[in-house]
């Protein structure tokens, strides 16, 4: 995935968030949803890195043109 994908993912995480504690009753538990949803964002964003640090430098390197 790409970070932007990554970022957008975020961002929709964080406007339901906002418009979930704003218009439903019951705060404690909508906090706790609130949490639930970031805590999951956050793993995904490390599970990415994780992906991404475990590649080998040569996976990560284009391969030369052919001439």
């Amino acid at each position: 995935m790409r970070r932007g994908t990554l970022l957008v993912d975020l961002a929709i995480a964080l406007a339901v968030t906002i418009l979930v504690l704003i218009l439903l009753p019951g705060l404690a538990v909508v906090a706790i949803l609130a949490l639930a949803v970031l805590i999951v964002c956050g793993v995904s964003f490390a599970v990415v890195a994780w992906r991404r640090r475990g590649a080998s430098p040569t996976a990560r390197r284009r391969a030369p043109a052919p001439r």
